[in-house]
């Protein structure tokens, strides 16, 4: 097989929003680790990731109506490349694409929708894809990227082999789902506030009994080792005998021992 040259290298621009799981996908793809320059899940350069047959170009989420630096390094990416793996969550798809399409109308590509396992998947939820899917000619692969399999993988190369045009007006329709992570206990509205404390004052409150509790158990073996000392020291005379063994001497006051012994 003649090696692949540079020109049938195919450059696939990977382009959604913040926190879709594009540098996730874009791994699993490749094989490759995602690379570190991400701040907090948040990719905030664009990364390429060579691969077979093709290149994924990597690129900070895009602030809807923002005119950040990240924003604007992900669409001069958009108008550099002609293929675009469009990336939505599922849980948000309705408004991500919405915001999305008028940016790659024009330009050919796929559509991937991430956190697809965070949807109840139904004969509804397919039936939404499959109409989607028909009404633009493209091809919509919902997955979990975090646990992208053999056959999506496949799936999406292939894809991204034969691009479809996004296209110029297309008011998708909505698939009226809007699904928002399970509130944690900490907002909690009425009891979250005290958990908050508790877990705040729980590491002081052990800390204290731990020490307390080692103390009452080392203390007794210390003061045994000093007492010969003390025993030893108890005839000089008043100054050094203060310095040594007084309530702060340097004897009485060794490792764990607070006693007055020798006062």
């Amino acid at each position: 097989m003649p090696l692949l040259t540079p020109s049938t290298q195919r450059s696939i621009v990977i382009i959604g929003k913040e926190n879709t799981g594009k540098s996730q996908l874009v791994a699993s793809l490749t094989g490759r680790s995602s690379y570190s320059t991400n701040f907090r899940g948040s990719t905030v350069t664009c990364e390429t990731y060579p691969g077979d047959r093709m290149t994924f170009v990597d690129t900070p989420g895009i602030l809807y109506r923002s005119d950040t630096a990240t924003t604007r390094a992900a669409l001069e990416q958009l108008q550099r490349h002609d293929t675009v793996l469009l990336v939505v969550k599922a849980t948000h798809a309705d408004e991500d694409l919405a915001d999305l399409l008028p940016l790659v109308k024009g330009k050919r590509g796929i559509v991937v929708m991430t956190f697809w396992d965070k949807v109840l998947s139904s004969e509804l939820t397919q039936q939404a894809i499959q109409r989607w899917q028909q009404a633009t000619n493209l091809t919509l692969i919902p997955v979990d990227a975090r646990h992208l399999n053999t056959t999506q993988r496949q799936d999406i190369k292939a894809a991204i082999e034969q691009p479809s045009v996004f296209p110029e007006y297309w008011q998708p329709m909505p698939l009226g789902w809007r699904i928002e992570p399970h509130p944690t206990l900490l907002e909690h509205s009425r009891w979250g506030w005290l958990l908050a404390i508790a877990l705040l004052l729980i590491p002081a409150v052990l800390t204290v009994w731990f020490a307390n509790t080692f103390a009452a158990i080392v203390d007794p073996l210390v003061q045994g080792m000093v007492e010969p000392t003390v025993g030893m020291l108890s005839g000089l005379p008043s100054l050094p005998r203060e310095i040594l063994m007084g309530r702060y001497g340097l004897v009485t006051m060794g490792p764990l021992y607070s006693g007055n012994i020798g006062k």
